[in-house]
C-alpha cells in the first residue's frame, strides 16, 4: 500500500482536552499553531512501519495521537486484544477449581459450565479504568469496527486472496494498541511537551495470512529491541519434562519436604522428570511484600541450597526459581533491598526496581547472584504486565517497560539464568524480549474443569500465531490425571514450548500418557516448531462453532497435525480435513496415520481426511512423505511417532534408525507393516 493511502486520519491531543486534526498526515505536519509534529510511514518490502515524533508548546495528552487506517475491508478478522475478556467468570474458576483439585474445600461458588466467551463488554478505551488482562484473548469479528480496544494485532481475510495483518509495539516514548477503525492509539502515561520518533505499528497486505503476521512482527524488530524467537538461544528448560509446584502445593503447601516428595515419587514411577520450578509461596513476607532474601524457615528450614542439591541427587538436572518483575505482588519490603545492597522505587505498597536501566540491573544483577548461588539457573518471572502501572505518572510507560525488561535480561545473561516469562503478553514485555525466549502465551490452566481445557487450549492455539515469534510458546503447566488430560497433552507436544505437568500425587500420575508424550531419557515428544492453526478455521471459533480446532506443524520433518474437540456445547463433530489448509505447501504422495485410531491410507496434497471427534478428544494425524512406494511412519507408541527416528540412507537402501524401542510401523508397496525394535536397531524399509 503506498504511504498516502495508508493513514486517513490523525488526531494529535493536548492535556487541556483540546484536539488537533491533521488533514494531510504523511511527513510534517502543524500541530494547529502549538508546535510540529512528523508521522513517518517506512518501507519494508510488503510492511508498512508507522512512527511518529511531536513538539508542542503546551503539554500533550497521556494519549497523545490516534492513527486511523485505511485498510481493505475484511471479510473476517482475528483480533488478538488484552482486554480482560475471561473477568465474567475466570475468577471463580480459580477459586473453586484450584481447591477441587486438591481435595480442599473451594473457596468460591462453580463458575458456569458454559461460559459465554467472548462476553459483551462495556469499555471507554481508557486504560486506567477499563478492565485490562496481563494475557491476550482471540476473538473473531466481521470486521474492524467490532473489534475491541487494546488490540495487539489484528489479521483479516479480505475475501479477495489476500491477509492484512496490523501488529502493534512499544518503543521509544510510545506504547500502542489498536481500537475499532482500526485506529492505532498511541499512550504515555504521564503528559508531556515533546515525543521522540517512536514507531506504533507495522502493516502488511500479501496472499498468506501467516506470512502477513512474519512479515509485520520481522520488519518491527528492525526498528524495535524486540528479536525474533529463531534469532535468540533456545532456554535450558525445553530440555525434558518439567514439573512446577503452583497446581499441585499453591503457597500453601509449598515446602521442601513436599516438593522433595512429590518429585521423588514421579521418578520413582518412572516419569522422567528433568526440570523443577519452585513456584509462589516460598517467601518471607511482610504486609505481602518479600522481607528476606532467605526463604520461609517453616518451609525451607534448610534452605534453598539443601533443596537444590537434593533434587539434583534424584536425578533433576535443572531447578527454577519463581518471582514477580516487580520481586512481589506487593514489591520488596526495605529488608530485602538492603540486602541486596541495592536501590528500589518506592510504591504506595513497597519497593520496585526503578525505571531506570542502570538501576534496575544492579538490583536484579544482586538478586539473581543470590539466586544462582542458591543452585537454580533459570527463573519464572510473573506479573510483567505490571510495569505498566507501576510508574504510571511518574515515568514514561514506554520508557520504564524498556528499561525495567532489559535489565532482567541482561541480569539473567551475566549470571547464566534463562527466563520464563509470564503475565507478559502486553506490548510493553514483548516489545523488549531481546533476549529472553520464552513466554506463556495464556492464563493459568485451571485443572479438572472441563470448560478450561477448551478456551485454555484454543486461547493458546490461537495467541500462538503471534507471540510464538518473540519466544518459546508456553501452554502452561498441567495435571497428568486431569480427566481431559489427553486432549492437554497433545496441545501441549504440539505447542513447541517448554512441557511440564504440576501433578500433586504421583500415585495418580498417567504414567501410560507420560510415557506416550516422552521418551525413556526424559525428552519430549514435541514438533519442530511452534504449530499453527490451520488455514480452515484461522477465522473460525471453535468454541461457539461445530469445527474442530487444528494445530499444525511438523514434527522430524514430516507434516503433523492435531484435532481437538473445544465445542461449548459438547457437540460431535465430524469433519472432511483438506490437507490444502495445513499451514505449509505439500506436494507429493504421503501415507497418512492417525495416532490414536491406527487408521491409515495414501493420500495427496489435494485430498481429504474424514475425522469425528467427541467432546475434548483429540487425535493426531502424521503425513509420511511416500518415496518410491514406501513410507516410514515411526514408533506408534509415541504421540508423534516420527520424532524418535532416524532415516539414514546407505547405498541408495533407506534404514530407519530408532532412538527409541517400540513399535516401527512403515509403508511398502501398498500395506502397513510393523516390527519390534530396539533403541539404536536400524531396520532396513
Amino acid at each position: 500500500m503506498s504511504k498516502g493511502g495508508l493513514v486517513s486520519r490523525l488526531t494529535i491531543s493536548f492535556d487541556d482536552g483540546s484536539t488537533c486534526s491533521v488533514d494531510s498526515p504523511i511527513g510534517p505536519f502543524n500541530l494547529c499553531g502549538f508546535g510540529s509534529g512528523v508521522l513517518e510511514v517506512v518501507n519494508k518490502g510488503p510492511v508498512s512501519l508507522i512512527g511518529i515524533s511531536l513538539n508542542s508548546t503546551k503539554n500533550l495528552s497521556k494519549y497523545p495521537a490516534s492513527i486511523t487506517l485505511n485498510l481493505p475491508k475484511p471479510k473476517r478478522a482475528l483480533s488478538l486484544t488484552f482486554l480482560g475478556l475471561a473477568g465474567p467468570f475466570i475468577g471463580r474458576a480459580f477459586g473453586y477449581y484450584n481447591y477441587v483439585a486438591q481435595g480442599k474445600q473451594p473457596r468460591s461458588e462453580p463458575p458456569p459450565d458454559k461460559p459465554e466467551y467472548p462476553p459483551k463488554l462495556k469499555v471507554t478505551g481508557i486504560a486506567e479504568s477499563d478492565p485490562l488482562d496481563c494475557w491476550s484473548y482471540p476473538m473473531v469479528a466481521n470486521g474492524y469496527g467490532e473489534i475491541y480496544p487494546y488490540t495487539v494485532l489484528a489479521l483479516s481475510d479480505n475475501g479477495d486472496g489476500t491477509y492484512t495483518a496490523v501488529f502493534t509495539l512499544s518503543s521509544g516514548q510510545l506504547t500502542a494498541w489498536l481500537d475499532k477503525g482500526p485506529t492505532v492509539v498511541a499512550y504515555t502515561s504521564r503528559p508531556s511537551s515533546s515525543i521522540s520518533l517512536s514507531y506504533v505499528a507495522s502493516v502488511a497486505t500479501v496472499n498468506d495470512p501467516y506470512e502477513a503476521v512474519a512479515k509485520v512482527v520481522e520488519a518491527t524488530s528492525e526498528v524495535a529491541v524486540f528479536k525474533v524467537r529463531v534469532r535468540k538461544a533456545r532456554p535450558r528448560f525445553m530440555n525434558g519434562l518439567g514439573w512446577c509446584s503452583w497446581n499441585a502445593l499453591l503457597g500453601e503447601d509449598l515446602s521442601h519436604g513436599n516438593v522433595v516428595r512429590i518429585v521423588k515419587g514421579l521418578r520413582d514411577r518412572g516419569v522422567p522428570v528433568r526440570w523443577v520450578i519452585v513456584d509462589d509461596g516460598w517467601q518471607d513476607l511482610l504486609n505481602g511484600m518479600i522481607r528476606s532474601i532467605e526463604p520461609n524457615k517453616a518451609k525451607f528450614p534448610s534452605g534453598f541450597k539443601a533443596l537444590t542439591e537434593e533434587l539434583r541427587g534424584l536425578g533433576v538436572e535443572d531447578v527454577g526459581l519463581w518471582f514477580t518483575i516487580n520481586l512481589y505482588w506487593n514489591g520488596a519490603a526495605e529488608q530485602f533491598i538492603r540486602a541486596l545492597n541495592a536501590d528500589g522505587f518506592k510504591t504506595s505498597r513497597g519497593y520496585v526496581p526503578k525505571p531506570e536501566l542502570g538501576e534496575a540491573f544492579r538490583l536484579y544483577d544482586a538478586w539473581l547472584k543470590v539466586v544462582r548461588d542458591y543452585g537454580f539457573n533459570f527463573v519464572k518471572v510473573d506479573n510483567q504486565w505490571s510495569i505498566h502501572h507501576l510508574y504510571r505518572g511518574f515515568a514514561n510507560d514506554a520508557e520504564a517497560a524498556r528499561a525495567v525488561e532489559l535489565a532482567l535480561q541482561l541480569a539473567g545473561s551475566v549470571n547464566g539464568i534463562d527466563i520464563l516469562n509470564c503475565m507478559s503478553m502486553l506490548p510493553g514485555n514483548y516489545s523488549n524480549y531481546a533476549i529472553s525466549n520464552a513466554l506463556r502465551i495464556s492464563i493459568d490452566y485451571i485443572p479438572m474443569w472441563r470448560t478450561d481445557a477448551k478456551l485454555h487450549t484454543m486461547w493458546s492455539a490461537y495467541n500462538a500465531l503471534l507471540y510464538s515469534h518473540f519466544g518459546y510458546p508456553d501452554y502452561d503447566m498441567w495435571i497428568s490425571y486431569d480427566p481431559s488430560a489427553r486432549l492437554i497433552a497433545v496441545s501441549r507436544v504440539f505447542s513447541g514450548g517448554p512441557v511440564y505437568i504440576t501433578d500433586r500425587e504421583p500415585e495418580r500420575t498417567n504414567v501410560d500418557l507420560i510415557r506416550w508424550i516422552t521418551l525413556s531419557n526424559g525428552e519430549v515428544v514435541r514438533v519442530d516448531e511452534p504449530a499453527l492453526v490451520t488455514r480452515d478455521v484461522l477465522f473460525r471459533d471453535p468454541y461457539n462453532e461445530p469445527v474442530l480446532l487444528k494445530l499444525a506443524s511438523t514434527v522430524n520433518g514430516y507434516p503433523a497435525v492435531a484435532f481437538m474437540n473445544v465445542n461449548k456445547d459438547g457437540v460431535k463433530i465430524s469433519e472432511e480435513f483438506k490437507l490444502s489448509s495445513m499451514p505449509m505447501r505439500l506436494s507429493g504422495q504421503y501415507a497418512y496415520y492417525k495416532v490414536t485410531s491406527g487408521e491409515w491410507g495414501i493420500i495427496d496434497p489435494n485430498g481429504l481426511i474424514k475425522v469425528e471427534l467427541g467432546e475434548l478428544e483429540a487425535e493426531v494425524l502424521i503425513l509420511a512423505p511416500l518415496i518410491n512406494g514406501k513410507a516410514v511412519i515411526g514408533i506408534v507408541e509415541k504421540a508423534l511417532p516420527p520424532y524418535p527416528i532416524n532415516l539414514v540412507n546407505i547405498n541408495g537402501e533407506v534404514m530407519a534408525e530408532a532412538r527409541e524401542g517400540g513399535t516401527l510401523a512403515y509403508v511398502k508397496d501398498g500395506a502397513m507393516n510393523r516390527v519390534k525394535v530396539k533403541p539404536g536397531e536400524r531396520i532396513k524399509i
